[in-house]
């Protein structure tokens, strides 16, 4: 866009600088745009609070295929979901600042909501148009004043394609040096500019292949001994696992090597899963990384249209319309059965297929269940997004307005594939004779070794497992800006506004998923969460917000310029009433070359639908009760003998939304400096402090903890129960509260130089850096918090105190050569009761370019992670699935054609 002169590499710093390609000294540009973090426009570009800018040309030097792709590569991005992200992923992708969860960051598209793709929250960057991205800024910075709710840890605002004329083609396909992953893409947009308007049309396709676990060398077993860890396989091997055999007592035996169907107790010997770190004992448990996928395969078409057409000298009509239609394709391992799940089954004395004699407790895997019945996330998701407005000028007056209509809807159909239910199973594993006398059931064989469990058996025990998903979000808004007055030190600007918003989510499940078992106290499907439909009531949102720009000296000595930017916004929601967020910012240039600038402000986080209205369900989770330990006899409530936990490691957890909970609160601080000092032209630096203390924090209790606490001193009995004869666990009731706390705090450095253009070419130098000086927050309520800086753990993900991107990138005349370092600081492994230390994690990528300026055509081939470089191992845990990729070296070629 002409609007975004040069100027905005300095006022933006580092990250802006890469953007355009151009480079200017001055600050200011010729005409005021609005940027990130406030809807005043201003020729001086540079906010009081840090802002990244990345234009279409940057973006594309980095190689991305997506803006989930794009945004991970940022320094100031922590843990957040992708489609290779991991145990059958729904082939959604989301973006998290700071080290809070992505429910923190709040997603803006042209500055406007974008509907979340779920109940908790969270927007699918996959269902935005990575061909229609005109440049994305992230405002590193809380802004409930200006936006309201989410905008604790930062926003990114993506601005989409709109002043266009002409017709880009383009097409790609990669892969990577495994062979696997293949990426396809091709995308097309015309635009056409007339005397009083314009139209643009972008439309996208995208496919990408996926992978399972033990396709890379990091992920081939969840047995982490060899590595010094503990065995995470489970103990539900594809043989049968038999307790109750004659002669053998409570031995569990496993079907030995080689046999196919059991017929004597020699057929079996036992069965072997470690609990220690030797690696030399032998290990019978399933490596369900053969089976679940780490990248989902994703099949995605994006139509944008964008117009806007003069009605008046002063009043012009826009329109803004996209469709995207996505299917992805994830896995788990089949499905599973066995006590130490909370899912036993006994095979009848009277089983067709047991010729001991007596009643057998038996464990197993059903591999031989088909791919369509596994475990899956198959998802087809359709989103509409539309919104119409006008927007114009008061006479020939500063004043400008605009008033708009938002609408956006999903549906998304996920087929669970078909599960196999418990109930069903015990009956074909039961008495025979009873079992053909009743219609539908068929014995099944669960002594005989991988195969011998046929289609014939497996059929009549399915069902289909789905749920469908209804949600829309719905906004009418109005604007106004304008200049109030006139001081020596320039225009005071004022902008005031006020929303309405609409929010609905339904989710009908299946009606055996939301079917509650009594006998288990779960699912009726073996290996499945209990998942009831959710229609939660309707959120309405009426907000009016305010912002001011006070300019307050300029040119005098010391004080080249000093302003002052005022902002609040007050919200009512249908649900929990008000609240009024204020915001204060000062930036003081004591030369023209230097800016000092701070901001103050509080933030709110509004309860997603999830967390406020999912029905409670009950599923099975692994605990660590110190009871059932070695150790028991420190722990003062444990009583004087171990628990015999024969085997248990988990118990039922229930969880649930509460309607009760209140907003989470914040408050941010930032203050910061920027150098563009005029003897070293081309020249940026920037460093900026960051502090968020949060309260309020909407978070269960950690069950380990809560555990522990009750073996100390007998706290949390209300919600711990135990079996009055064994005192071993029988559930954990633990709905969500505003129970916890939260401070961070850090410094990020943003570095930019570009060389004067020379016959040798001209070199750009630019880095981002991000310090995470502390994190804590406390893994219960009234508990001393955790620091979390430097180590990665199940709940916040890899927290690295140093996380830094550079990139170098070398141009003359058609030829542009950029070469990048992405770089993650070493982490402890809280997730490990070893507290081992994974490595730092260095990853270079390479890209080439090349104009051919007499066909108007581009080539670009691109090599991301030369050095295939695998993430840092976690023992006990594999990798960081959020934060790293193990897609190895992958090769991309790329080619467009303007007409």
């Amino acid at each position: 866009m002409k609007s975004l002169k040069p100027a905005l590499l300095v006022a933006t710093a580092l990250p802006a600088l890469a953007a355009f390609p151009a480079f200017a000294q001055e600050a200011p540009t010729e005409q005021a745009i609005v940027i990130t973090g406030s809807r005043l426009a201003s020729p001086d570009l540079t906010g009081s609070a840090p802002v990244t800018v990345l234009g279409r040309e940057a973006i594309e030097q980095t190689g991305s295929s997506s803006v989930g792709e794009l945004l991970r590569e940022m320094p100031v991005a922590t843990s957040s979901a992708s489609e290779s992200s991991g145990r059958g992923n729904n082939g959604t992708a989301t973006v998290a600042l700071r080290g809070l969860s992505a429910v923190n960051t709040l997603v803006l598209i042209n500055g406007r909501r974008v509907l979340p793709f779920s109940d908790a929250g969270t927007v699918d960057l996959n269902s935005i148009p990575f061909e229609a991205v005109e440049r994305v800024e992230v405002l590193q910075d809380g802004a409930s004043a200006i936006y309201g709710s989410d905008a604790i840890a930062g926003v990114v605002n993506l601005i989409m394609r709109k002043d266009f004329e002409g017709l880009i083609v383009k097409g790609g396909l990669g892969f990577s040096t495994y062979g696997d992953l293949p990426l396809y893409e091709a995308s097309a947009t015309y635009g056409k500019r007339f005397t009083r308007g314009g139209f643009l049309v972008n439309v996208s396709w995208r496919k990408s292949g996926g992978n399972v676990f033990a396709d890379r060398p990091i992920t081939r077993d969840p047995d982490w001994r060899p590595f010094g860890g503990h065995q995470q396989r489970d103990p539900l091997p594809p043989y049968p696992v038999v307790e109750g055999l004659p002669g053998t007592g409570d031995t569990q035996m496993i079907l030995r090597d080689g046999i196919t169907q059991a017929t004597s107790v020699a057929d079996f010997r036992p069965a072997s899963f470690p609990s220690g770190t030797d690696p030399s004992i032998p290990n019978d448990g399933i490596n369900y990384y053969k089976y679940e996928s780490v990248a989902s395969s994703i099949n995605q078409i994006n139509v944008l249209v964008n117009g806007d057409y003069e009605l008046s000298s002063n009043v012009k009509a826009f329109v803004e319309g996209s469709f995207v239609r996505r299917k992805s394709l994830g896995f788990l391992a089949p499905d599973y059965f066995g006590a130490v799940f909370g899912q036993p089954i006994t095979v009848s004395a009277n089983n067709d297929y047991n010729p001991f004699g007596v009643d057998l407790d038996v464990s197993r895997t059903i591999i031989e269940q088909p791919l369509s019945g596994r475990r899956l996330s198959d998802v087809s998701a359709k989103t509409y997004r539309i919104v119409g407005g006008l927007e114009g000028t008061i006479g020939d007056s500063s004043w400008k307005w605009d008033v708009s209509y938002n609408y956006q809807k999903l549906d998304q159909f996920t087929n669970g594939g078909r599960g196999i239910l418990y109930p069903r199973l015990q009956e074909a594993a039961g008495d025979s004779d009873l079992c053909r006398a009743t219609p539908g059931c068929v014995p099944i064989n669960l002594l005989g070794g991988p195969g011998t469990i046929t289609q014939a058996m497996i059929d009549p025990l399915s069902a289909d497992s789905w749920t469908d998903v209804n949600s829309s979000l719905q906004s009418a808004t109005a604007n106004i800006s304008g200049t109030l007055f006139a001081l020596p030190a320039g225009d005071v600007q004022i902008a005031v506004g006020g929303e309405y918003r609409t929010e609905s989510y339904d989710a009908t499940r299946d009606p055996i998923s939301s079917t509650l078992d009594p006998a288990t106290n779960s699912s009726p499907f073996l290996s499945r969460s209990y998942s009831p439909s959710t229609y939660p009531p309707t959120r309405k949102v009426s907000e009016a917000y305010a912002e001011l720009a006070v300019p307050i000296l300029k040119d005098v000595p010391f004080f080249n310029r000093l302003d002052l930017e005022l902002a609040g916004r007050f919200s009512h929601y249908n649900q929990f009433g008000t609240t009024t967020n204020p915001k204060i910012g000062v930036k003081w240039r004591p030369v023209r070359d230097v800016l000092l600038r701070g901001s103050w402000g509080t933030g709110f986080r509004a309860p997603t639908f999830q967390e406020a209205y999912a029905p409670q369900s009950t599923g099975y989770s692994s605990i660590i009760d110190p009871c059932a330990q070695v150790d028991f006899a420190s722990y003062a409530k444990c009583g004087p003998t171990m628990l015999d936990a024969q085997g248990k490691t988990g118990t039922f957890i229930i969880t649930g939304g509460n309607p009760d909970l209140k907003p989470e609160k914040a408050k941010n601080l930032t203050l910061g400096t920027v150098i563009t000092p005029s003897f070293i032209p081309r020249l940026s630096l920037t460093v900026d402090f960051y502090k968020i203390r949060k309260t309020n924090v909407i978070t269960t209790a950690d069950r380990n903890y809560v555990l522990r606490q009750n073996a100390t001193d007998g706290s949390y009995a209300d919600i711990i129960k135990r079996d009055p004869a064994t005192g071993l666990v029988t559930s954990i009731y633990n709905v969500r509260q505003n129970l916890a706390s939260l401070r961070l705090q850090g410094i990020d450095v943003g570095f930019q130089y570009a060389t004067a253009t020379a016959p040798i070419g001209r070199f750009t130098f630019r880095g981002d850096m991000t310090y995470l000086d502390s994190f804590k927050t406390s893994p219960a309520p009234d508990t001393p918090a955790v620091e979390y800086a430097g180590t990665y753990s199940s709940s916040n993900g890899t927290l690295a105190k140093v996380r830094a991107t550079g990139r170098i990138t070398w141009d003359r005349g058609p030829l542009s050569l950029t070469t990048a370092l992405r770089y993650v600081g070493p982490v402890t492994n809280t997730a490990s009761n070893l507290r081992e230390r994974a490595n730092s994690y260095v990853q270079n990528d390479w890209m080439v370019t090349y104009n051919i300026d007499v066909m108007k055509a581009k080539i670009s081939f691109g090599i991301d992670n030369i050095f295939n470089k695998m993430p840092p191992m976690l023992v006990d845990v594999g990798y960081d699935f959020n934060t790293f990729n193990a897609r190895g070296r992958f090769f991309a070629l790329r080619v467009q054609k303007d007409f």
